[in-house]
């Protein structure tokens, strides 16, 4: 009869243990630090198959700078799915908000800094980089007086270094004028493109 009521026991703590378990290793995912806000209709489940080993849907994660302790970029989106062999994750339909400094030094904001949309993205383990594609879209947040955004098929992305590349063809447009040029560095924080070829210039001045 001990034994019968001991067995319940057992298994709530082996429950336990595998929740806790979930909860660190998505805890620690990317640069190490991660804050998870749940919404509504949040799910976390693992995922036995061979592709993954787990997958979330429907959730929002701010991920931090395993150095400086700040925001290196937050991420919404409705389908995650973690690679078991490298620990790189894929994502479906990703909205990355990544911050950028206002200027004079300041330390880095999301509203002087980027919000950026795509059909697919890939996470690096560490979450030092991030690869968007298709219908790449990058725009600066917030309400800015020369707001910027940028259009591609590809992007891939530096937080920490505040870099963006891309080797396919970007538009980038701000009021007055369109840019076109294949193959582009940008520096996030001083909204500074350079394009490797085939640029040209579109000047289109705004309505009065």
């Amino acid at each position: 009869h001990r034994a019968r009521h001991r067995h319940p026991r057992r298994r709530q703590r082996v429950s336990q243990r595998k929740l806790i378990a979930l909860v660190l290793l998505v805890a620690a995912l990317a640069s190490g630090w991660a804050i998870w806000s749940h919404r509504p209709k949040e799910k976390a489940n693992a995922n036995a198959n061979a592709r993954s080993d787990y997958v979330l849907t429907d959730f929002e994660v701010v991920v931090l700078d395993k150095t400086t302790g700040q925001e290196s970029f937050t991420l919404a989106a409705p389908k995650l799915e973690r690679n078991p062999g490298d620990r790189t994750m894929t994502i479906a339909a990703p909205v990355f908000y990544i911050p950028a400094s206002p200027g004079d030094g300041l330390p880095p904001t999301r509203e002087a800094g980027w919000e950026v949309r795509s059909k697919t993205g890939w996470v690096s383990a560490t979450g030092e980089e991030l690869r968007l594609n298709g219908n790449v879209t990058a725009q600066t947040a917030g309400h800015r007086e020369k707001p910027v955004t940028m259009t591609t098929e590809q992007l891939n992305v530096f937080p920490k270094g505040k870099r963006a590349t891309s080797p396919s063809l970007v538009t980038v447009e701000q009021p007055g004028s369109i840019l076109r040029g294949q193959g582009m560095e940008a520096l996030l924080d001083s909204k500074r493109i350079r394009f490797n070829s085939n640029v040209k210039v579109r000047y289109a001045p705004p309505p009065r």
